[in-house]
């Protein structure tokens, strides 16, 4: 009995023992988890934040990329509108000179027409000289001459007189011509005159005087009017006229250099197509 007491006693004791043994390792064991588990959380947040912290940084780059992007579009298109609002400014800058440069011209038109018409006697010797000045340039033995119908009169006056200047001045000045027998018929277009001064339609042909000479058939033309001179002045002096009204946007000339029109125009004729012979 004695025995069986004491073994009775020693297999509580292990039960308690293996009971308290068994408890122990329950709690280890969910102490181990419980830490597993803190272990994979903290882990997860600190991936999740590398994560979030990654696709902001992403994000960022994204729209910083997008924002410098628009940026250079923006300031292309900036520096185009501005191009064109200069191109514009430009257009319209030149349009403004162009149209005061031609009211220049236009205005001395105007006072050439006043002047010659209070002077007629002027005119008149004018006409003589452009005549004789486009006699030297031609050349020719047979010269038509066109003139407005409003000037026919005073063409047929002074053509005589002009045609005798002509032949002085070519049988004295020119050495092969000296003493020689030269001949020059000058006749008058009737047929053909030039337009009349249209100040009114300025879409209309209009000449403010002067005259034209044709030889060879007319395939050999001077054209002496005074809109061509006018014209041939203008073109010369345009540099000097836009110095002058620009002194800014051109630099003015060191020196200048006026020339005599009359007996310097461009000839418009071929030196192989005269027909003026040179000896008697």
């Amino acid at each position: 009995a004695s025995t069986q007491s004491t073994w009775g006693l020693q297999n509580n004791m292990n039960d308690r023992e293996a009971g308290k043994a068994i408890a122990n390792m329950i709690q280890f064991i969910k102490k181990e988890a419980d830490d597993k588990a803190l272990e994979i959380q903290k882990k997860s947040e600190e991936e999740c934040t590398i994560e979030k912290g990654n696709m902001i940084s992403e994000a960022r780059k994204k729209m910083k990329a997008d924002y410098e992007r628009k940026m250079v579009d923006y300031a292309i298109q900036k520096k185009i509108e501005k191009s064109g609002a200069l191109s514009k400014t430009k257009i319209k800058k030149m349009a403004e000179r162009n149209n005061l440069m031609e009211n220049i011209q236009a205005a001395a038109a105007q006072k050439i027409i006043q002047f010659l018409t209070k002077n007629p006697e002027a005119y008149k010797k004018l006409l003589k000289d452009l005549i004789l000045q486009g006699l030297i340039k031609l050349m020719e033995v047979n010269v038509s001459l066109r003139c407005r119908k409003s000037d026919l009169e005073c063409v047929k006056e002074v053509l005589e007189d002009a045609g005798k200047i002509y032949i002085e001045k070519i049988t004295t000045q020119i050495e092969k011509l000296k003493g020689k027998d030269i001949k020059c018929k000058l006749t008058v277009d009737e047929a053909h005159f030039l337009p009349e001064l249209n100040i009114e339609n300025p879409g209309l042909p209009s000449c403010m005087g002067g005259i034209q000479l044709r030889a060879q058939k007319d395939r050999i033309v001077c054209n002496n009017t005074l809109d061509e001179r006018l014209e041939l002045c203008y073109q010369e002096a345009l540099p000097e006229i836009r110095s002058l009204l620009f002194p800014k946007q051109l630099q003015l000339q060191s020196s200048h250099t006026y020339t005599c029109l009359l007996y310097t125009s461009p000839s418009p004729r071929d030196a192989t197509l005269s027909r003026m012979p040179s000896s008697a």
